[in-house]
């Protein structure tokens, strides 16, 4: 490559070689547990690999922040300072939906974005099973497939198919369980599928309306939310700021997301009521 390269060229590239790795492990793979019900793979692991590789030949000064272990130190969790860092650096899913990939469900996927600060500049999100990748850049709007992707204008609950999210350690009074009792009796439909980054590219592209999440990592989050933003769609902390401002903090990026700005404050109201 001459120059400087493309900062969402190298998301794709990665995104899809990380893919090609886990098809390349599909059925031939180890599993740990990392904690109780929360697994990793060698196919994570190679995934990760192949993704820095990747990215260090590109851009060998930035940052890099996966959420598997890197040379046996576990990353900080959400909240703790480091999580995500400062400065330019890549954030990193390299499996996202490790469950459905070890059981054989189809819901999973490679997230790659790099971020200057909280400033999401370029993602990926490719899913191997169905060949679909997922990209954008901040103010060039989101594509799938060379088509732009505009998030469809649902600004009623009742005529939204919400996404729910749950921790690997959910229990009777996690709040993750208060937030789908409260939610499912005013939307069309619910849906879990295990993979944040693609509900969040699912919403940008219209096969979801709303989602939100309490726990989750940056590298859930990061390409799937400059997605949605860039389709037209809404984001923001599940209480809404005084000064309007919606800005998501990737170190700690708990976050309610819609198809539009109405379905937006539907959602919060909906969640509110029922804390």
């Amino acid at each position: 490559m001459s120059g400087t390269p493309d900062l969402l060229a190298v998301c794709e590239a990665a995104a899809r070689a990380g893919g090609h790795v886990l098809r390349d492990w599909a059925g031939r793979f180890a599993i740990r547990e990392k904690a109780a019900r929360d697994f990793v793979t060698e196919a994570d692991l190679e995934s990760q690999r192949e993704i820095r590789r990747i990215v260090a030949a590109a851009f060998p000064g930035h940052g890099f922040v996966g959420e598997e272990a890197d040379a046996g130190t576990a990353q900080p969790p959400p909240g703790a300072p480091g999580h995500s860092g400062s400065g330019t650096r890549w954030i990193v899913d390299p499996l996202d939906g490790t469950t459905n990939y070890v059981h054989g469900f189809p819901a999973f996927c490679v997230s790659v974005a790099v971020a200057d600060g909280d400033d999401i500049l370029a993602g990926a999100i490719y899913d191997p099973l169905r060949d679909e990748c997922f990209t954008a850049r901040r103010g060039g709007g989101a594509f799938l497939a060379g088509r732009r992707l505009t998030a469809p204008r649902v600004a009623a609950l009742e005529e939204a198919v919400a996404a729910v999210s749950f921790p690997p350690q959910v229990t009777a009074t996690s709040p993750a369980i208060a937030d789908f009792v409260a939610v499912a009796p005013h939307v069309r439909a619910v849906r879990r599928t295990g993979s944040t980054a693609l509900n969040l590219a699912w919403l940008a592209c219209g096969r979801l309306h709303a989602f939100w999440a309490r726990q989750v990592a940056c590298w859930d989050v990061a390409a799937g939310l400059l997605i949605l933003l860039e389709s037209g769609g809404a984001a923001g902390p599940f209480v809404a700021r005084a000064d309007g401002g919606d800005a998501i903090p990737l170190d700690d990026p708990a976050f309610v997301a819609a198809s539009t700005p109405e379905l937006l404050g539907a959602l919060r109201n909906a969640l509110a009521a029922g804390a």
